[in-house]
C-alpha cells in the first residue's frame, strides 16, 4: 500500500504566486491545497490538518501573524510546521515571525529549488516529531496498562479513583466501586498450569470490560483481583453492573489446549467470582481510601459467605442475592 502524499497548504492572496507555488509543489508529488484568505486557511487547517503550511504575511482579511498564532494554537498536540513567505526580508520581520511560532522564514522572491529544499527539511522535522510523539504516547500507555489483560493497572486506578472521588465530593455526585476476585484461582494454575491461568485472567478481564459503560474505569488490581470505578453511579446502577459481571464470568467456559506429556488436549474450566461493592455518599466513607477499604471488606465478606456472590458494604455488610431488587 502506497504511503499517503504529504499535504501542503499554500496561503497567498496573489493568484499568480499561488498558482506558481501549487504547480511547483504538485510536480514534486505533494498533495497541495490552497487558500487566498486567512479565514479560509484557518478553516482548512481545522477541518483537515496539513503536514506543512506556506503562509504569506500579507493577506486581505487578516494579518499573517494572527493566522500563524491560530494555526499554532491548535488544542491537540499535532505539530504543523509553518514557513512564512514575505516580501519583508529585514531582521525584525524574521525575528517577529520566528518568535511567535514560525518554523522557517523565506523572503520573496525565491527560487523553485529553494522552496522545495525548505519544504523537504520541514517535512523531515514533521516526520521525526510525529514519530517521537507516537513513541511517547505508547510509553505513557504502557505505563498505565496491565501487560497481561490490557486493562488499566493499579497506578492508573489509584489516580482515577482519587479524581473521581474528589469530583463526587465537589459536585455532590455518586461514585461506586466494585472489587472482583476470581474464586479458587490458584487451583486453575495448580491443575492446568500458568498458561491456562493467564488465559482465564485475560478472558475474565474481557468479560468485565464487556459488562461496563464507556465512562467506567476497569483495572487489574493485583493477581486475580479486579476493580471497577463507576462514576456518577448510584447504588442501584452499581448493583446492576455487579450482577452483570458476576453472570458473565460465572457463565463463561474458559477453553484452551494444554500440552501434557508431549500431546495437546483441550481443557475446559469454569470459574466463579466474588464481588464486593461500596458507594459514595455512604456512612463512614469520607475518602477514596475508605471507599477501597469498605469495598474490599465487602469482597472479603462475599468470600467468607461461600464465594460466588455479591456483598454490599453499608453500615454493615450484607449479601445480595443476584436478581433481587
Amino acid at each position: 500500500m502506497a504511503e499517503p502524499r504529504p499535504k501542503i497548504l499554500v496561503v497567498d492572496d496573489s493568484r499568480t504566486q499561488l498558482e506558481w507555488l501549487v504547480a511547483v509543489l504538485q510536480r514534486e508529488g505533494f498533495d497541495v491545497r490552497s487558500a487566498a484568505t486567512g479565514k479560509e486557511a484557518i478553516l482548512k487547517v481545522r477541518t483537515e490538518a496539513p503536514d506543512l503550511v506556506l503562509l504569506d504575511m500579507i493577506l486581505p482579511d487578516m494579518d499573517g501573524l494572527e493566522v500563524l498564532r491560530l494555526v499554532k494554537a491548535r488544542p491537540d498536540d499535532q505539530f504543523i510546521p509553518v514557513i512564512i513567505l514575505s516580501v519583508k526580508s529585514d531582521l525584525d520581520s524574521k525575528v517577529t515571525g520566528l518568535r511567535i511560532g514560525a518554523d522557517d522564514f523565506l523572503a520573496k522572491p525565491f527560487a523553485e529549488q529553494e522552496i522545495l529544499a525548505r519544504c523537504a527539511a520541514m517535512l523531515r522535522i514533521k516526520t521525526l516529531q510525529d514519530q517521537l510523539r507516537a513513541t511517547q504516547h505508547k510509553l505513557e500507555e504502557q505505563s498505565i496498562t496491565d501487560g497481561l489483560t490490557g486493562l488499566k493497572n493499579r497506578r492508573l486506578f489509584d489516580e482515577r479513583l482519587d479524581e473521581e472521588f474528589r469530583r463526587a465530593q465537589r459536585y455532590a455526585d455518586p461514585v461506586s466501586l466494585i472489587m472482583i476476585d476470581l474464586d479458587h484461582f490458584k487451583l486453575v494454575n495448580d491443575r492446568h498450569g500458568h498458561q491456562m491461568g493467564d488465559m482465564v485472567l485475560r478472558e475474565a478481564a474481557a468479560c468485565i470490560r464487556a459488562s461496563i459503560r464507556e465512562p467506567d474505569i476497569c483495572a487489574r488490581y493485583g493477581g486475580e483481583e479486579f476493580a471497577v470505578i463507576l462514576p456518577k453511579t448510584h447504588l442501584g446502577g452499581a448493583l446492576t453492573v455487579a450482577e452483570r459481571i458476576w453472570r458473565e464470568i460465572g457463565g463463561k467456559v474458559f477453553r484452551q489446549e494444554v500440552t501434557e506429556g508431549g500431546s495437546a488436549r483441550p481443557v475446559e474450566v469454569h470459574v466463579t467470582a466474588s464481588l464486593g461493592l461500596a458507594f459514595f455518599p455512604s456512612k463512614d466513607i469520607t475518602s477514596s481510601a475508605l471507599l477501597v477499604k469498605f469495598a474490599d471488606e465487602a469482597l472479603y465478606q462475599a468470600k467468607h459467605l461461600g464465594r460466588n456472590n455479591i456483598c454490599l458494604y453499608q453500615a454493615q455488610n450484607y449479601q445480595v442475592a443476584p436478581g433481587e431488587p
